[in-house]
């Protein structure tokens, strides 16, 4: 999953953005924030696992 298809995702799920520092972008959801690097390539499995954990999103 790239940064995109992963933000689309975490939009769907009620989340708000904000610009961050250089290519990041701040996730907002429930009161809860996590940083997003917006890289073209694949994002790795335990940096996507680390957002959602620190949003309070649940695992499949």
């Amino acid at each position: 999953m790239n940064s995109n298809e992963f933000k689309r995702w975490l939009a769907k799920q009620g989340a708000t953005f904000q610009p961050g520092r250089g290519s990041h972008l701040k996730v907002f959801l429930n009161g809860r924030q996590s940083v997003l690097p917006m890289h073209a390539a694949e994002l790795k499995t335990g940096t996507v696992q680390a957002v959602k954990k620190q949003l309070g999103l649940k695992e499949k």
